[in-house]
């Protein structure tokens, strides 16, 4: 008699729970990018299919997008002051919801870091990617090669309750900055990481012991993973952004 994985037929028996349900991922998500692959032509800007191929992780996401109704969705995941929350623009709450020429998952890395800032800042989910990039649409910054101007960090954070200060970018700026218990906004040029991405928006989360700092990618889970060299992360950057609550909101 042959037996039978009871967690997942395709997996041979004998296999533990726990290394069956990671080939059950790896399996779903051959089937998703297959399915993907055979329907590349049919979505609205092939940059959503391209992250399939760029993230593992975004695969379900663009594989469902197609039958997506485009809403937003709350965000429910606890948050605490202080700590900032790893958070991806093709996350299901808000990756399909359209943003500039295209949706948040391909071109909303500026609304995704700011919201993470801020969720770290005030200590609340009420305000996500999606509701941030509806603040810069409406402030018509929804522009550029990243897909947010500069201008909407420079004037426009009062409508979260925060402010922004800018600083050259340096090793030393950055870490004297994180010292002080915040945040650090910064438009990245393409390939900053060798990671061969377009310029996009970054938050600088933390620094560690030995002076490396935590960047919270939120277009690369990789890059979110592991620590970085300061210098290597001032010379992906211009201008650094402290971000900080408002006085009026403190």
């Amino acid at each position: 008699t042959t037996q039978t994985n009871p967690v997942d037929s395709r997996v041979a028996a004998g296999v533990s729970e726990e290394l069956t349900k990671e080939f059950t991922t790896a399996l779903d998500q051959g089937e998703n990018l297959k399915w993907i692959a055979a329907h590349a032509a049919d979505y609205k800007d092939p940059k959503i299919p391209e992250l399939a191929l760029k993230h593992p992780e975004a695969i379900d996401f663009v594989a469902n997008y197609p039958s997506s109704d485009g809403q937003a969705k709350s965000y429910s995941d606890t948050v605490e002051k202080g700590t900032a929350p790893k958070l991806y623009t093709w996350d299901t709450r808000w990756g399909a919801t359209t943003y500039g020429s295209s949706i948040l998952a391909v071109n909303g890395s500026g609304p995704t870091a700011v919201s993470m800032a801020y969720m770290g800042l005030v200590g609340k989910g009420d305000k996500t990617p999606s509701d941030v990039a509806e603040l810069v649409t409406a402030a018509n910054d929804a522009t550029g090669e990243s897909g947010m101007h500069s201008d909407f960090i420079e004037n426009h954070l009062d409508k979260l309750g925060l402010r922004a200060q800018s600083y050259d970018s340096s090793a030393a700026n950055i870490n004297a900055l994180l010292d002080q218990g915040t945040y650090l906004l910064a438009e990245v040029k393409a390939n900053a990481f060798g990671d061969g991405a377009p310029a996009h928006w970054v938050l600088i989360a933390s620094e560690n012991a030995d002076g490396s700092v935590m960047v919270y990618d939120p277009t690369s889970p990789e890059v979110s993973s592991h620590p970085w060299d300061s210098v290597t992360v001032a010379a992906s950057t211009e201008t650094l952004y402290m971000v900080s609550v408002a006085e009026s909101s403190e």
